[in-house]
């Protein structure tokens, strides 16, 4: 018999009593997984600095991690607690309480190279010694380690996290400074390197062997020749500069400043260099003057025969003569030391002047108050006159009132310029009478004649007058045939 039961409503079967039951488990069912679900603690999980919330039905912070999609690791480092306090876990299995803070410094990939090997690793952010420990890489004394190809410091933090730390291990070099030797453990490539950390300042001229830019090596020794420090004074200033040189001149090219020409140094350039350093350049510059002399031509009197007396013509007019002579100059800082004469040239031979004066002598007749005259020369004069008290001889002198003839001053004599009259050249002055050349005086030079008195009879005169010259002639060589062309 069947126990199916028919709606007959409907013309269905009617539900039985477990078709019911069973939806209404699958309903609890769900709830529940609901609750469930909804009832999962939540956690914050903070990795690298970035912060994220999980739920999950999770007792250690292993299953916490797998609920935030991380694995375990252990290079990472994880720490468990709050925002105020951390505590560093090593144990995956560690319990957790729900609200919990777990922090997460991932590890990263790290490459090592020393000794010629490489390393690479996972690590967190370190100092650079630890990281290499971690490789299995210990420094020694005067290695570097460089950082993606930038040194730093094994012990302090870096900036930043490398792809690559390098270790350049140090060698031992051998220094020689002077009379200095001295040990350097160095991580250096370069010669120049290994010295900048020896802290050695080096100068352009200084010498460096092997050069600066040579490879190093282990057991290298590297030698220094110092430059001397050299002060020179030239053109006006002073100027310091370091060579290696053997001799001042060798040190005077090195600076730049060769000597020139005749430049000198002192001390001298081929001697060596003073132990002060000091050394004085002299500029020396020559030249070669070309001085001109004139030389005067000479004047040559030439007797006319056929000319009257106290006629003068030039001949020939002649010219200067001129003589070169060229003188070597030296000069020393700018500065007159010498002057030389290197030669001389006649450039031009005097010609002389030729003068002509006459020698024909007319006797002629002067018609006077003291009856004619028979004269054989006359030219004009300037005439002044003076007696004994006028001669500015004093009284009481010996020579009071005597005439350079020795004769006593009286009316008759005069005073003239022996060069062109000479004593007893007995003479008629127009107005004053006849006259005999037999006194000189200071100021009586040339076509000059003071007219003699005696103090009674003394006449004042101040005139240009002719002067006669009375036979007899006097022989030729008594004659002063030229006389000055003027009057004074």
């Amino acid at each position: 018999m069947s126990t199916e039961r028919v709606d007959d409503r409907q013309g269905r079967p009617a539900a039985g009593r477990w078709g019911l039951s069973g939806a209404a488990a699958l309903a609890v069912l769900l709830s529940i997984a609901a609750v469930y679900w909804q009832a999962r603690p939540a956690f914050t999980v903070r990795v690298d600095g970035e912060a994220r919330t999980v739920r999950a039905h999770a007792g250690t912070v292993e299953a916490v991690l797998r609920a935030a999609g991380l694995a375990w690791r252990p290079e990472d480092g994880v720490w468990l607690g709050d925002d105020q306090v951390q505590t560093q876990v090593s144990d995956p299995a560690t319990p957790i309480q729900p609200d919990a803070l777990v922090v997460v410094e991932r590890a990263q990939p790290l490459r090592l190279e020393a000794d010629g090997a490489v390393v690479t690793l996972l690590a967190r952010p370190a100092v650079p010694a630890a990281l290499l420990s971690q490789g299995g890489l210990l420094l020694g004394p005067g290695d570097e380690v460089w950082a993606d190809g930038v040194r730093v410091d094994a012990e302090q933090a870096l900036a930043g996290w490398p792809a690559q730390l390098a270790v350049r291990r140090a060698v031992p070099v051998t220094i020689v400074d002077g009379e200095r030797t001295f040990t350097l453990q160095t991580a250096a490539r370069t010669v120049g390197e290994a010295l900048w950390q020896a802290g050695l300042r080096l100068y352009e001229a200084d010498g460096v062997e092997p050069e600066l830019a040579a490879p190093l090596a282990a057991g290298v020794t590297i030698r220094l020749s110092r430059a001397q420090l050299i002060t020179v004074q030239a053109d006006g200033r002073t100027l310091a500069g370091r060579a290696q040189a053997a001799t001042v001149g060798e040190a005077l090219a090195a600076l730049g400043m060769p000597l020139a020409g005749a430049d000198y140094a002192v001390p001298a350039a081929a001697g060596p260099l003073p132990a002060d350093g000091l050394v004085r350049v002299v500029r020396v510059r020559e030249e070669v003057l070309a001085e001109q002399t004139v030389i005067p031509r000479e004047t040559v009197y030439q007797a006319l025969p056929e000319v009257d007396i106290d006629t003068v013509q030039t001949l020939q007019a002649g010219a200067d003569g001129l003589r070169r002579r060229y003188v070597r100059v030296r000069y020393e800082d700018g500065r007159e030391v010498s002057r030389v004469t290197e030669g001389e040239s006649l450039a031009q031979a005097p010609a002389p002047r030729v003068i002509g004066y006459g020698t024909k002598i007319t006797v002629r007749v002067l018609d006077t108050p003291d009856g004619p005259l028979e004269y054989w020369r006359a030219y004009t004069v300037y005439a002044t006159s003076y007696s004994a008290s006028r001669a500015g001889v004093p009284r009481t002198a010996r020579n009071f009132g005597i005439t350079a003839s020795g004769r006593p001053l009286t009316k008759g004599l005069i005073a003239v310029d022996r060069r062109y009259i000479p004593f007893n050249t007995r003479m008629y002055v127009p107005g004053y009478g006849f006259a005999l050349a037999a006194d000189t005086g200071g100021g009586v030079k040339g076509r000059f004649i003071d007219l003699g008195y005696d103090d009674w009879n003394y006449a004042h005169w101040s005139q240009v007058v002719t002067v006669y010259f009375l036979t007899p002639i006097p022989p030729a060589d008594q004659i002063a045939w030229i006389i000055p062309s003027t009057v004074p």
